[in-house]
């Protein structure tokens, strides 16, 4: 891990964040780039000199003042988290918050991104949805969600909820890095629901079979029954006090996702407990 993008709104929880990813930097060794996007009027461009373009002469005004308070802003975000050992170094730009997100990941070759949620629910979700949400969706790295402020960040109790099936191969292979850079106990687990059953010793044979095919080290194997998956994992991870929750998304958009979903984003959005997804492409 060389390379971890934390996108900030200034908040509370981009704040804790970014205190999780300094704690992840200082194992790894990986350098922090810290992001904040002022969402842009689509009529404002830059030019080739960094020049404010477009507007009238009040509305530019108006933007280089905010873009100079935003910077104000990060360079307090830096001294108030300590950061020793650890290189930082700071962006602003003004863009479509997710477009800049991507381009980022890919011209930086970000490893891990490490993102504050504050969540959503009922009819703001189905509108809206949370740009964090949209990362998950999207991102072509692991991203890390983070709530509350974590006592500390010793992730030794993970859960990896899956189906187990081939597909899995490229998360398992990301998850299992994360599991070895904090020496952490992994804890596999099926959900086995209503509409979905399938015999425990099948299943239990499905995992085991997953655990050897990767080279799984220091796990368990669960089997739990409840009525929805969602609800399983976070039942589970309560009982056995997990700190971390590692999931993999196939991150469909549009349509396919309005139709089918995702467990995975779905779980980011309600669930207190940091989250690590991957996106299967």
């Amino acid at each position: 891990m060389r390379r971890i993008l934390v996108p900030t709104d200034f908040s509370e929880q981009a704040k804790n964040a970014f205190e999780v990813a300094v704690s992840i930097a200082q194992r790894t060794g990986a350098a922090i780039k810290l992001l904040h996007v002022v969402e842009m009027p689509t009529s404002y461009s830059f030019s080739v000199t960094g020049d404010l373009v477009g507007g009238n002469g009040m509305e530019q005004v108006y933007m280089m003042k905010l873009l100079e308070n935003t910077k104000h802003q990060m360079a307090e975000l830096g001294r108030a988290v300590k950061h020793e050992g650890v290189e930082v170094v700071q962006e602003v730009d003004a863009d479509s918050v997710i477009r800049k997100i991507r381009r980022v990941i890919q011209e930086d070759k970000v490893d891990l991104v490490v993102m504050g949620s504050k969540g959503s629910s009922g009819m703001d979700e189905f509108l809206i949805g949370s740009n964090t949400e949209k990362v998950v969706r999207t991102a072509e790295c692991p991203v890390l969600t983070v709530k509350g402020r974590l006592s500390s960040v010793n992730f030794q109790n993970i859960v990896m909820p899956s189906n187990f099936r081939k597909e899995m191969g490229t998360a398992i292979e990301k998850f299992k890095y994360f599991q070895q850079v904090f020496g952490a106990k992994l804890h596999l687990l099926y959900v086995n629901t209503p509409g979905a059953f399938e015999s425990t010793t099948i299943l239990r044979q499905r995992m085991q079979s997953a655990a050897e095919r990767y080279g799984l080290q220091n796990y368990t194997i669960n089997v739990y029954n409840d009525t929805i998956e969602e609800d399983g994992i976070h039942h589970f991870a309560e009982e056995i006090n997990a700190n971390l929750v590692m999931m993999a998304t196939h991150g469909r958009t549009g349509l396919a996702h309005l139709l089918s979903g995702s467990i995975a984003e779905d779980f980011v959005n309600h669930s207190n407990i940091p989250v690590l997804t991957f996106h299967l492409k």
